[in-house]
C-alpha cells in the first residue's frame, strides 16, 4: 500500500504563486481594456494641437500683445482676402487699443485668450491662473461683445496642472501644430516656405499680429495665396473644431 504524505510548504507556495499569476492577468486585462476604450467622437482634448480630419481646413491664428501697426495690417490684408481667422489678444493690449479690438470682432474674427501677464503660467499659483483668465475675459468680453472660449497661454507654456485648472474655467487651451515662427523675423520667404511646407488637413497655424513681428504683414499674403493654391480652406478655430476631433499631438 502507498501512502501519500501532503507537502503543505509546496501547496502553499503554489497558491502563492497561482494568486499572483490570477492578479497579474486581471490587472493587465484592465489595462488593455482601457486602453482600448474609443475616444468618442467630437470628444476634444483639454489641449488641442491640431484637428483629426482629412477635409482640407486649417485655421490662421495670431497672438497678439504689443502695438497696434502690425495688427492693422494684418487685418487689413484678412480683410481684402475675405478671410476669418482666430486672434488671441492679451488683456492689457485690448484694452489700449480697445478700437482695434472692436475692429477684428466687427470684421468676423473668433477672439480668443492670450491671458494678462505675458509670463509663463506653470510658474504660477492655481489662484493666480483664475485670476489672469477672469481679468482678461472681463476685458475682452467688454470691449468685443465675444465671449471667448479658447486660450492660448503666453509663451505656449504650460503642464497638465495649467491646463486642468484653464479647463475648470470652461477655457480650451490651444496650441498649433505649424509655427511660422514669425517672431523671429527670419526672413518673409522663411516664414512663407515655413508654413507651406508644414501644412497639413487640420492644421493650427501660428502667426503674431505684433508689432514685434515686422516681417508677417509681407508674408502673409503670400502664405494666403499658397494655401489656397493648395486648396485649403481657411476657417476659425472653432470651426475647425467641427471638423473632427482636437487632439494633443
Amino acid at each position: 500500500m502507498r501512502i501519500y504524505y501532503l507537502d503543505l510548504y509546496r501547496l502553499r507556495r503554489g497558491a502563492v504563486l497561482l494568486a499572483m499569476l490570477i492578479l497579474t492577468m486581471f490587472i493587465l486585462s484592465v489595462m488593455f481594456s482601457r486602453e482600448q476604450i474609443p475616444t468618442a467622437a467630437g470628444a476634444h482634448s483639454d489641449i488641442v494641437y491640431q484637428v483629426k480630419t482629412d477635409d482640407q481646413v486649417v485655421a490662421l491664428t495670431f497672438d497678439i500683445s504689443w502695438g497696434e501697426q502690425v495688427p492693422v495690417a494684418v487685418a487689413d490684408i484678412l480683410k481684402e482676402e475675405g478671410v476669418q481667422s482666430t486672434f488671441f489678444l492679451s488683456g492689457p493690449w485690448v484694452v489700449k487699443y480697445s478700437d482695434m479690438g472692436k475692429r477684428l470682432a466687427t470684421d468676423g474674427h473668433e477672439i480668443a485668450c492670450h491671458g494678462w501677464r505675458h509670463k509663463n503660467y506653470s510658474e504660477f499659483t492655481d489662484e493666480v491662473i483664475k485670476e489672469e483668465i477672469s481679468k482678461t475675459h472681463t476685458a475682452l468680453k467688454e470691449v468685443t461683445g465675444q465671449t471667448p472660449k479658447l486660450i492660448r497661454t503666453p509663451n505656449g507654456d504650460w503642464n497638465e496642472r495649467v491646463v486642468k485648472i484653464i479647463a475648470g474655467t470652461g477655457y480650451r487651451t490651444i496650441q498649433w501644430s505649424v509655427d511660422s515662427l514669425d517672431w523671429q523675423d527670419p526672413g518673409v520667404d522663411a516664414i512663407v516656405n515655413r508654413v507651406l511646407e508644414r501644412v497639413h488637413p487640420g492644421a493650427i497655424i501660428l502667426m503674431h499680429a505684433s508689432d514685434s513681428a515686422e516681417q508677417t504683414p509681407e508674408a502673409l499674403p503670400r502664405v494666403l495665396e499658397g494655401l489656397k493654391e493648395k486648396g485649403y480652406k481657411l476657417v476659425t478655430v472653432s470651426e475647425l473644431l467641427e471638423h473632427g476631433r482636437g487632439v494633443a499631438e
